[in-house]
């Protein structure tokens, strides 16, 4: 049988309840966060930082602090870093959003307003301190790169071009694709042109071949059925001439017996006359 939602929102629940244990304790284990809870005071907020009434969230960041003072007009003014911000909020159907909002100042921004960390994610994952604390080392790691004075580690910078490269960010308050999953995207578009541009050529091709193939076929079909024809022809002529030397034999027979009988009556002729000479 599937979870429900109800199941769903209850694992939510209970993580809400802990939340606060599960992140004082990786603080507690982070000797760089000891150094940032002295500046900026880690706040765990269930239910968010705007009142704690709201079920569906969880916020962990780090507080704000005054860096430099300067003069505008007659007036001094505190310049203020906020703190890097981690956000885990169940959507209506019971799964989860984990956010990473970066530290700034209102001069110092990054290109990325937050970066969408796990979306649609199913609350159960919450269950598993391994799951959070990756989260919480991608929060520290943020932090660090993020904030005017983190020293981050090379591992520390290479989780954010992770981050950036390969999950959602969010940008002008519009969702944006990862760059990863765009460059696969024009990659695999740039394939597939090229490739079925090679495929279009090698039909075309392949074609007219074939329909040049078909058109040598058909002359040769045409050339043996003249051939046949010419065959046939030659064949009718050697009995047209066969039949034409019996007529001629016809003829010198006939000739023979004409002549023959010439003879005779020529014979026959001279027979009387000399009978007639006899009788005067």
């Amino acid at each position: 049988m599937g979870r429900t939602r109800q199941n769903r929102r209850k694992d939510f629940e209970d993580f809400y309840n802990e939340s606060v244990k599960i992140f004082t304790d990786f603080r507690s284990q982070n000797e760089r966060a000891k150094e940032f809870e002295r500046i900026y005071m880690l706040s765990i907020c269930p239910g968010s930082r705007m009142g704690g009434n709201n079920e569906r969230i969880v916020e962990v960041f780090w507080g704000s602090r005054p860096f430099e003072t300067i003069t505008q007009g007659q007036k001094w003014v505190h310049l203020k870093e906020y703190g890097a911000t981690l956000v885990f909020e169940r959507d209506d159907n019971g799964f989860i959003i984990v956010s990473l909002f970066p530290a700034h100042t209102d001069n110092r921004k990054p290109i990325e307003e937050s970066i969408t960390v796990d979306i649609w994610t199913d609350p159960k994952r919450l269950k598993s301190k391994s799951f959070l604390k990756k989260r919480w080392n991608y929060f520290m790691a943020y932090m660090e790169y993020t904030s005017l004075d983190g020293r981050p580690t090379i591992k520390q910078k290479l989780i954010v071009w992770y981050l950036r490269n390969f999950k959602q960010l969010i940008i002008d308050k519009k969702w944006t694709q990862s760059k990863a999953e765009s460059f696969i995207q024009e990659t695999m578009k740039f394939v597939f042109t090229v490739g079925l541009s090679g495929f279009i050529i090698f039909a075309v091709t392949y074609f007219i071949e074939l329909r040049r193939d078909s058109k040598l076929e058909d002359q040769l079909n045409s050339t043996k059925e003249s051939i046949d024809s010419l065959s046939e022809g030659i064949d009718s002529l050697d009995k047209d001439l066969l039949n034409f030397e019996i007529d001629q034999n016809n003829i010198i027979d006939v000739s023979k017996k004409v002549l023959a009988k010439i003879d005779s009556i020529t014979i026959k002729e001279n027979q009387e006359k000399s009978d007639s000479i006899d009788q005067n």
